[in-house]
């Protein structure tokens, strides 16, 4: 029974961690100087439910996350929508065909997922004629945008295996992440 309880509360704790995460980000990093090491936890979380969920829960998942982020936000409807789903299935595709063996690929994900979020996102404005003051802002920002999500994404992952790990209780899956995330063996 208690398996059971831990496992409903698996999703909606997700959920809440990404609602607490968007709160802290919208309030602790306000002002213009920590503009550049804002780290995108949405982010986190969509590649997380991309290599460690089934396609469909992922999939709606990532889909909840790109709705709470556009509740948020000012930006024109369903930009997050088209952009988070394009990162999963992108991430979805890559994880399939390369495998993550160490802490040095995991930062080397990181960092490609900010600059490959931060152009994607530049791109899709620029379909929608809005991009006229963003070039310049995402050159500045994507250097210490991309050294941030490298150097948290280590951090953020083993809280999220944790959690799934004390939600899920599957030593299946505690041997997967094992396998496929060898954070320990190998300092930076």
């Amino acid at each position: 029974m208690k398996i059971r309880a831990l496992k409903l509360l698996n999703i909606p704790g997700l959920v809440f961690f990404a609602l607490v995460s968007m709160a802290l980000q919208s309030t602790l990093f306000n002002s213009p100087t920590l503009a550049f090491f804002k780290p995108d936890v949405i982010l986190f979380l969509v590649l997380w439910v991309a290599m460690k969920r089934e396609m469909f829960e992922g999939g709606i998942l990532t889909l909840l996350f790109s709705y709470l982020i556009e509740l948020k936000s000012g930006v024109p409807q369903g930009l997050f929508l088209i952009h988070y789903m394009f990162v999963f299935l992108t991430t979805r595709f890559l994880y399939g065909k390369f495998q993550v063996m160490n802490r040095r690929s995991l930062i080397l994900i990181g960092t490609s997922a900010a600059v490959f979020s931060h152009l994607n996102l530049l791109f899709l404005m620029y379909l929608l004629n809005k991009s006229e003051n963003l070039w310049f802002l995402t050159i500045q920002i994507l250097a210490p945008t991309a050294i941030v999500h490298g150097a948290l994404i280590p951090l953020v992952f083993k809280f999220l295996y944790h959690f799934d790990h004390w939600t899920f209780k599957n030593p299946e899956a505690e041997h997967r992440y094992e396998r496929d995330f060898y954070l320990d063996e190998e300092p930076i």
